[in-house]
C-alpha cells in the first residue's frame, strides 16, 4: 500500500465511517441489503488500515 499523509488517511477514514453508519443513505444503492453486513465488515477492515498511526509519545525524555 502506498504511503499516504496522515491528513489524507484521516479524511478517508472519516468518509468511510460516514458511509458505513448510514445504512439508508447512498450506500443502500451500492449494496444489496443481504450483503450489507459483509460489506460493512470489509470497510471496517479498510478503516483499520487507513487509520493514521497514533502519535508517538516517548516514555522518557532523554537528554544527551
Amino acid at each position: 500500500m502506498p504511503a499516504f499523509s496522515n491528513d489524507l488517511r484521516t479524511l478517508a477514514d472519516e468518509a468511510l465511517a460516514r458511509v458505513i453508519s448510514d445504512e439508508a443513505g447512498p450506500a443502500s444503492n451500492w449494496v444489496h441489503p443481504a450483503d450489507w453486513k459483509q460489506w460493512q465488515a470489509n470497510l471496517n477492515r479498510l478503516r483499520i488500515v487507513l487509520a493514521p498511526p497514533p502519535p508517538s509519545i516517548s516514555l522518557f525524555d532523554v537528554e544527551q
